[in-house]
């Protein structure tokens, strides 16, 4: 009996306590919300006034450029250069358009932001109102909807006036002059307090509710079938809403696509006959608090009443600590499940530089195997530091501002690095794997490398991953001319036999974290970002992407770039006239490489197995003939390469070299294939180059084609002062640049970089690169302290930042602070030098 008394007693007096607070709050939230609503009205109608004045100054800047050329006969040539010269805002531009001929079409005073011309046509973009319609210079605004610019894609509203332009015959034709403006330079207007009012964005319409400028929220074409579709409304209350929206400044809730109610407050825009401006902000950010020690001395009474009952009190706590606790372990699985989703994109080149590392360790004693190897780990290490940077920095992921830093690199690397990463992932499910490439004339390029790799990556990777064990994947990578001048066609196409993708999923499949919904994608690990960021990058090197897939069949991707080539190319590459048989069971590799043999000066022949290759073979050498060299394929079905070059020992002897080939790793066949009298190895696909470096090698001939070098040597008068507190950080950058024949000094924090600046003569140094995070004084505060010496010749010096602060906002820091430039760690040398040879040629010395 105890118990339930006093159980009852603490569910009565909670229940008054929560009775009066909540009739109080609720007399108390009204008030609130009626003085916000009339608050944001209020603001609403100020922002009409900014808006209204906007226009109307926007508008007079049109009818100047009008009456003068109304009052002075000109060409349409003559006008855009009178606009041209007298308007000054950059991001603004002047359109004159013929109105007579129906195809509205013109000239511009800024050309096509990708074809360069300045001519302009409206036909499938705006439509005027004719021009006796059009109210004479001065009369009001005469401005057009929200409108994509054809001459720079961007979102933008034109003021226009007619006016009359003189041909070259003398006649007069009419026209409009436009004064064409950025949607956003009038949003930029709008601008509120954000600490009273969140989440707050405005739209302009016409009397019907059609769009002239739309918040981001808002969907549909019109105002009020976006009402409509979320709200339910018969005829009456439509009407109702226009008949609102007509009338002078006001208010009404509804609700938007999220069954989120807002506050619309509506205002008529005085200037423009007809527009209104539309506020909306979430009912849920205007009902505000405010402190009544009546509500906190209720709240206290009600406390104290609850302390004489410990027992509900306790087990209250003890609820809410396990709520706590729940919440807790929510969080920390989410953010398992976030590491566990990267963790097959991180592995996979993670895959690469751990294999191969071992492999080194266990080729030292072979350094040109050794050098290869290393190569192939700072590829992967360069693609797994750039998989970081996008984790890291996910907003450029969420915001689409990838950027890209074209470099010269090798198409041949590229391709290595490929096949390099995705031997882990085939080996283990027994993939039968091959990658072709065709008429690969240029193998140095002109663009972003890091990129391209992601893309190609990205499309490999998935058909590895999502392919069946005993699958087949194929990649073909096919060069052709190019539209454009100075570039290349490249395409690259990914083939798979996995699952395939329905065409519900094809439809939304480069949306972020998309992934088709199965069974059998339940188990395997990936973010759903990879076909996003892919498509995005395709976009932004100016190629296209196209998939085709069916169920239970597998996928096929291409994806089509045109890319510049590279200045710098190797030099001529031509072999002795040799005899050369390839077998391979693959008819492509086979055309490919006797065309690239061909192209080399050597003799080729084919063969498409193990058998004719070997009767090729044995039939030359009974005639006296040999093969100078032969090319065999690893896989092959029937007979492998191994058994191949076996069967050849025995029917011609060692007289024959012998080189295998494959698009898998050699490890596990290297000592096999050395026993059965292999001289050579050579990677999947056959690049031009590489070939003519292996037959070389393994013919005693000229070792490897020329590359070009760079040349560095103008560096090595560079005298760089480094702020560095890590000695393994400093003993890196130093020795990386003393390759390069450039002078280093230390500065073993900020303090200490700004004083030996301050006593070193005028041009000791050339450079400084500057860490972030030091002791005693950081490189910011040491960076403005430089900056700010008085009389002093280092106060000019170019300041780099070289730092493991690499998000996009560290950047903005690092350049406010006063630094020329950022650079991220780890360092790429390649970066660095850039930087430096930026540096010097600025300075001129």
């Amino acid at each position: 009996m105890k118990k339930a008394w006093v159980l009852i007693t603490n569910i009565l007096i909670i229940a008054g306590i929560i009775l009066a607070v909540t009739l109080y709050t609720r007399a108390e939230q009204r008030a609130v919300y009626q003085s916000q609503v009339q608050a944001f009205q209020s603001m609403t109608a100020t922002m009409e006034q900014v808006t209204g004045n906007y226009l109307e100054s926007e508008q007079n800047i049109c009818d100047i450029w009008a009456h003068f050329i109304d009052t002075h006969p000109m060409s349409m040539a003559e006008a855009i250069d009178y606009i041209e010269a007298n308007h000054v805002l950059a991001f603004t531009s002047g359109h004159i358009i013929f109105l007579d001929d129906g195809t509205y079409s013109g000239l511009s005073t800024t050309p096509n932001a990708v074809t360069g011309s300045i001519e302009v046509s409206y036909e499938k973009v705006l439509t005027f109102p004719d021009p006796g319609r059009i109210a004479p210079i001065g009369n009001g605004t005469k401005v057009t909807r929200a409108y994509t610019n054809p001459m720079d894609g961007v979102q933008s509203i034109a003021f226009y006036n007619k006016v009359t332009l003189q041909e070259a015959d003398g006649s007069l034709r009419p026209a409009l002059v436009l004064r064409v403006v950025p949607v956003a330079s009038l949003e930029a207007k709008w601008v509120f307090p954000q600490e009273s009012y969140r989440d707050v964005e405005f739209s302009v319409v016409d009397g019907e509710g059609n769009y002239i400028i739309r918040g981001r929220s808002f969907k549909n074409t019109n105002f009020v079938e976006f009402v409509k579709s979320y709200n339910t409304m018969d005829a009456a209350a439509t009407e109702a809403l226009i008949r609102e929206l007509s009338a002078e400044t006001g208010s009404f809730t509804i609700f938007n696509s999220k069954r989120q109610e807002i506050l619309v407050a509506h205002t008529p825009i005085l200037s423009s006959e007809g527009w209104i401006l539309l506020g909306a902000i979430p009912t849920e950010n205007l009902s505000g608090a405010r402190v009544d020690w009546r509500l906190v001395g209720i709240v206290a009474a009600g406390l104290l009443l609850l302390l004489l009952f410990d027992l509900i009190f306790m087990r209250q706590v003890n609820r809410t600590l396990q709520r706590s606790a729940h919440e807790a372990e929510v969080a920390n699985l989410a953010k398992t499940q976030f590491l566990s989703t990267m963790s097959h994109d991180i592995r996979t080149p993670m895959n690469a530089i751990v294999g191969l590392t071992t492999i080194a360790e266990k080729t030292l004693d072979d350094p040109a195997s050794t050098k290869e190897h290393l190569r192939k780990i700072s590829m992967a290490s360069n693609h797994l530091l750039t998989l970081i940077n996008d984790i890291l920095d996910i907003s450029k992921v969420e915001s689409g501002k990838l950027n890209l830093s074209p470099v010269t690199f090798s198409i041949v690397e590229t391709v290595e690095n490929l096949v390099n990463m995705s031997q882990p992932m085939v080996k283990e499910k027994n993939i039968d794997f091959r990658f072709r490439v065709n008429r690969m004339e240029k193998e140095y390029l002109y663009a972003d490398q890091l990129r391209l790799n992601q893309i190609c990556i990205n499309l490999l990777s998935n058909a590895v991953k999502y392919t069946q064990p005993g699958g087949s994947v194929s990649v073909d990578l096919r060069e052709s001319p190019s539209d454009k001048p100075g570039c290349v066609h490249l395409t690259y196409t990914v083939a798979d036999t996995g699952m395939g993708m329905s065409k519900e999923f094809m439809a939304r499949m480069y949306e972020p974290f998309s992934r088709q919904t199965d069974s059998r994608v339940n188990t395997i690990q990936g973010t759903g970002l990879g076909l996003a960021i892919t498509k995005q990058m395709v976009d932004l090197m100016g190629g296209t992407i196209a998939c085709e897939s069916e169920e239970g069949k597998g996928t096929v991707f291409q994806v089509d770039l045109d890319i510049p080539e590279a200045s710098r190319q190797l030099d001529e590459m031509r072999l002795e006239p040799i005899d050369v048989l390839v077998v391979d069971d693959d008819p492509v590799l086979l055309e490919t490489a006797f065309d690239n043999l061909t192209s080399l000066g050597a003799r080729p022949e084919t063969a498409s197995s193990g058998e004719e290759g070997l009767g090729l073979i044995v039939s030359r050498h009974r005639a006296g003939r040999d093969f100078d060299i032969v090319i065999i394929d690893w896989k092959m079905p029937e007979m492998d390469g191994v058994s191949c070059v076996k069967r050849i020992r025995e029917e011609v002897g060692n007289r024959v070299p012998i080189v295998l080939i494959s698009a898998y790793d050699f490890s596990e066949v290297e000592e096999a294939a050395k026993e059965a009298g292999v001289n050579g190895f050579i990677s999947k696909p056959l690049f031009r180059s590489r070939l003519y470096e292996t037959l070389s090698a393994t013919l005693g001939m000229q070792s490897k084609p020329v590359e070009p070098e760079e040349d560095h040597t103008d560096l090595a008068d560079m005298r760089i002062l480094i702020a560095e507190d890590n000695d393994v950080n400093w003993e890196i950058i130093s020795m990386l640049l003393s390759m390069y024949g450039v002078m280093t000094e230390r500065a073993e924090n900020g303090q200490v970089c700004v004083e030996m600046l301050q006593e070193a003569p005028e041009g000791a140094y050339n450079l400084v690169f500057m860490d972030i995070q030091m002791p005693v004084m950081n490189g910011l505060d040491a960076t403005r302290a430089i900056r700010g010496l008085k009389d002093c010749w280092a106060s000019r010096i170019p300041i780099i930042a070289m730092t493991a602060d690499a998000f996009s906002e560290n950047v903005a820091e690092c350049l406010a602070a006063g630094m020329n430039g950022h650079i991220a760690k780890p360092v790429d040398i390649k970066l660095v030098i850039k930087e430096i040879t930026r540096i010097k040629e600025e300075s001129g010395r």
